[in-house]
């Protein structure tokens, strides 16, 4: 008995001993190495991918940079850039060469001379090309000493520095009459700056007499030419060519010239850009069209002083409690145009009704996608910034939904954002938000052509059901399609206000943003796009791109494919997070010299500031997707640039294209290793995603009026996207999926057994 009670606090010992090693371990199941939970496995993970992109920016970073400093070295040497030909002519280093080129260095040797030796002819006194050589005539001293004991390792080092330096061993060579010397200036790149006192010494053959004419200078270029030297007197020295009076005078009227046309063209532009922006931008203020004075402080704050015509159009409308439907261009300042009515309701509704058990909700914003509910909430939190008492809410998918509750119950709430999908679960799910949106002043849709576009028409139905008839009603869109007029029929009332700012003869698109357009086989599309961004990239440092793909699984598709291509670039799509998509949609916003890889989820309303270009790859879905592709560039009366890349059974497409200002790409030189280096990434990526790449390809074009009629061409076009994306054989599909899709017996399907 007594050992009983002995070994019982050893057994609690060890227990205890145990309890607190699993709590220092992390708790969980011992199934992962180190004993940590997979928690802390997760976030360790993420930290060494956050670590490792931050690697591969930076060393994007510093190749750019070395690239910058070659064409700086290049522009102040006078020498093209390290990719051009540079002429030099091969040379074998053997030793018995090198005696055979010695032959020709003794006086009276022209004799000996072959046409297989090199031209003999005299040099011109003004050297020609992009090397600039100057003439032999300047090299006095024994040609042996001209070979370095160490060229082996200077070769070397030009060979491996050649793609970050470029001429960098070449723009700090020196003549060997220049070693004697020293220069007075270090900023001087003149060679006048230099001692003469080595001026004086004489070639080892013979002894230069000053008053002697030219001939011998003459004598001394044939016996020290290139074909007999070869590359050992290489070596550069910087010496400018004196010109004569006349020549001074044309270059300074040339420069002349070129500096007035310079500023002519600047004075131009400049007056290009006041016209363009006088014709965005009203004469109207804020503080004259009657809004709160905290919302004027506000965007007083924020920079903004004058209306722009969409505005001054559409608030006074609004303001005077109208129903109203906008049509105007993308990136005019639609959001703001209806924001500020609905601050407006709210502060009338809370000093009209103060006595309420629940809180209503004045004001309910629609929009279809999550990412331009975060741009609509910022918005709306920037105007609301010496509004107490007004709060703002967003319900969209991706967040858990007893979150959305908790925050709805603790949090002001008299604005909601929301997608339709969200909130028609609130609403159903009876969780006290019906009750709260029956005191409801202000209904706002907006991007309402693509609401409708993602099938969210029976939402909106529903959720209109749930709301009072006694409100006010905003539709705003960028284009106005049949669906949208059926919708305003429904949302809007008989006598509202129809508000176009585009006009039936103006053209959609803004005038500043340049439109092409190329058509090209599938199989040279990710080459095409990855000579686009490198070509945008060399000639824009501040470059900031939008790849728009057709799909989400082909959004994935290149991103993967770029990203093994080293270059700079991040994806955003429907089947990514939301915690995701909010984080790089910020971090694009934030951010230059980045390419963003996206679907349609970025395709409206979206404010990305200084996009630099626009490539869409594949046609889009109508015309009106075009537009609100290409208007994320050229947003605030800034330049812009957008490519549409069609595959040639595509271009009906451009027939609905036909009032834009569109013009044909100029013929592209693909460089052929490019495509090798894209084969062999290809085959990097995992085979699930070229195969969901190629499912919701073949989907999207199925879902197509104009492509998805001849379902045999459709099919056969599929097989060709197949095998551009590296695959042998198109992936087989489920039964169920090939009826829906009216593909069963369609020869080049597959059918999942």
């Amino acid at each position: 008995m007594s050992s009983v009670l002995m070994e019982r606090p050893r057994m609690f010992s060890k227990v205890l001993w145990r309890l607190i090693q699993t709590q220092h371990m992390g708790g969980g199941p011992r199934t992962f190495p180190g004993g940590v939970s997979k928690w802390k496995w997760k976030r360790m993970h993420e930290k060494r991918a956050k670590e490792k992109e931050k690697r591969l920016l930076e060393q994007e970073k510093q190749l750019y940079e070395a690239r910058l400093r070659s064409q700086i070295r290049a522009k102040l040497v006078g020498k093209p850039d390290p990719g051009s030909d540079t002429g030099h002519s091969p040379m074998n280093p053997d030793e018995h060469i090198r005696s055979l080129a010695d032959r020709f260095m003794k006086q009276g040797a022209e004799d000996l001379w072959n046409e297989k030796d090199g031209p003999i002819a005299e040099r011109s006194p003004h050297p020609v090309g992009p090397d600039r050589r100057t003439s032999m005539a300047a090299q006095s001293v024994d040609l042996r000493k001209l070979m370095p004991k160490d060229r082996n390792l200077l070769a070397g080092n030009d060979r491996n520095l050649s793609n970050l330096g470029g001429n960098y061993f070449s723009s700090r060579s020196y003549s060997v009459q220049s070693r004697g010397r020293f220069r007075r200036n270090d900023d001087s790149s003149d060679d006048s700056d230099f001692d003469s006192d080595n001026e004086s010494i004489q070639p080892f053959w013979e002894h230069k007499n000053p008053n002697e004419t030219s001939n011998s200078e003459r004598n001394v270029r044939k016996l020290g030419s290139s074909a007999s030297l070869g590359k050992y007197d290489r070596k550069v020295i910087k010496r400018r060519v004196p010109l004569n009076a006349l020549e001074d005078e044309c270059d300074f009227a040339q420069q002349v010239e070129s500096i007035r046309y310079e500023l002519s063209k600047k004075k131009e532009e400049r007056e290009e850009n006041e016209k363009e922006e006088a014709s965005i931008l009203s004469d109207k203020r804020f503080d004259e069209c009657g809004v709160s004075p905290f919302t004027v402080q506000a965007l007083s704050a924020a920079g903004y002083v004058r209306m722009t015509r969409v505005q001054d159009a559409a608030l006074s409308a609004c303001l005077e409690g109208k129903d109203v439907l906008v049509k105007a261009k993308t990136g005019t300042g639609k959001t703001a145009a209806f924001l500020l009515p609905a601050i407006e309701a709210v502060v009338k509704g809370m000093t009209s009704n103060t006595n309420h058990r629940v809180s209503p909700i004045f004001v309910l914003i629609l929009c279809p996608t999550r990412e331009l509910a975060s741009q609509i909430a910022a918005e709306t939190n920037v105007l609301l910034k010496y509004h107490d008492g007004i709060g703002m809410q967003t319900l969209v998918g991706g967040t858990r939904f007893k979150e959305d509750q908790k925050r709805l119950e603790s949090n002001l709430c008299q604005i909601i954002v929301a997608t339709p999908g969200r909130l028609l679960d609130h609403i159903e799910n009876r969780s006290g938000l019906s009750v709260r949106l029956m005191g409801l002043k202000m209904l706002i849709l907006d991007e309402a052509g693509h609401l409708l576009d993602l099938g969210f028409r029976k939402d909106i139905e529903k959720i209109v059901d749930c709301l009072p008839r006694k409100r006010q009603s905003l539709l705003f869109t960028a284009t106005l399609p049949k669906e949208v007029r059926r919708m305003s029929q429904l949302v809007l009332k008989m006598d509202h206000a129809y508000i176009d700012t585009v006009g039936l003869g103006c053209v959609e698109t803004h005038a500043k943003v340049r439109q092409s357009y190329l058509v090209a086989p599938h199989d040279l599309h990710f080459q095409i796009v990855h000579h686009l961004l490198k070509e945008h990239i060399w000639q824009s440092p501040d470059y900031k791109v939008i790849v728009f793909c057709t799909t989400g699984m082909v959004t994935s598709l290149l991103y993967l494919l770029l990203r093994e291509m080293k270059m700079n670039v991040r994806e955003i799509h429907s089947r990514k997070p939301q915690l995701y998509r909010t984080r790089i949609s910020e971090e694009f916003k934030e951010s230059k010299q980045l390419i963003l890889v996206t679907s349609d989820v970025s395709a409206h309303g979206m404010n990305y500031p200084d996009v630099t270009l626009v490539i869409q790859v594949g046609i889009p879905s109508d015309r009106e997707q075009y537009i609100h592709r290409l208007g994320r560039t050229g947003r605030g009366e800034k330049e812009g640039e957008g490519i549409l890349l069609l595959a040639p059974w595509e271009e009906y497409f451009l027939d609905e294209l036909k009032n834009l200002p569109l013009e044909k790409f100029p013929s592209l030189r693909l460089d052929p290793g490019t495509k090798l280096k894209i084969e062999d990434s290809m085959t990097k990526v995992d085979t699930s995603v070229k195969e969901a790449a190629y499912h919701a390809w073949l989907g999207y074009y199925n879902s197509i009026k104009e492509t998805g009629r001849d379902k045999t061409t459709l099919v056969e076009q599929a097989n060709l996207f197949c095998h551009s994306i590296g695959l042998q054989n198109p992936p087989s599909l489920f039964r169920k999926t090939a009826l829906k899709m009216g593909l069963k017996d369609i020869p080049g399907i597959k059918i999942r057994k």
